[in-house]
């Protein structure tokens, strides 16, 4: 590494001749990245509140009905629920293509 590199890695800017700025060595920022959405498919789900011990954020419930729900308002979209459903009810909403 010669002195230039040293400085601009050091410093985030590199001086040349007391005035002139050459480059900035700041990372960008780290873009935000959209939250996981998650959904349960009601078939697959048979109400064994795996997902709802599971969950942190306690998004999830159990309706009436006996089948899993995932409140997106309180969903941090961490996927634990996923990693614990057995039956593999919970999927990604809007999966990346």
């Amino acid at each position: 590494m010669n002195r230039k590199e040293f400085l601009l890695k050091a410093t985030g800017f590199l001086i040349l001749s007391g005035t002139t700025v050459l480059g900035i060595a700041q990372d960008p920022p780290p873009a935000e990245e959209k939250k996981k959405k998650y959904t349960v498919v009601s078939k697959r789900c048979d109400g064994c509140g795996h997902c709802f011990r599971s969950c942190r954020d306690k998004a999830l419930l159990v309706t009436e009905t006996g089948k899993a729900f995932i409140d997106q308002d309180k969903c941090k979209g961490c996927g634990d629920c996923t990693r614990f459903c057995r039956r593999m009810a919970i999927v990604e909403a809007n999966p990346p293509k």
